[in-house]
């Protein structure tokens, strides 16, 4: 029983993951569609997708630009 709680529990972290990814990729095209870029090509694409994919380095780096 505590292996399929610690497997849900992974699974859940993993799933707010990926909503938080998806919403930064989604916020970084917004703002470009914002700035009048386009953006649908390939460039925009791809950075919105590390992003996405690295958003928790982005909040550590934000912090420590602050200072």
């Amino acid at each position: 029983m505590p292996f399929m709680m610690g497997r849900r529990a992974w699974l859940v972290g993993l799933w707010l993951y990926a909503i938080a990814g998806a919403a930064d990729a989604a916020i970084f095209l917004r703002h470009e569609a914002r700035a009048g870029e386009d953006w649908w090509a390939p460039d925009n694409l791809a950075v919105a997708f590390s992003a996405g994919l690295f958003w928790p380095v982005d909040l550590v780096a934000r912090l420590l630009l602050n200072r």
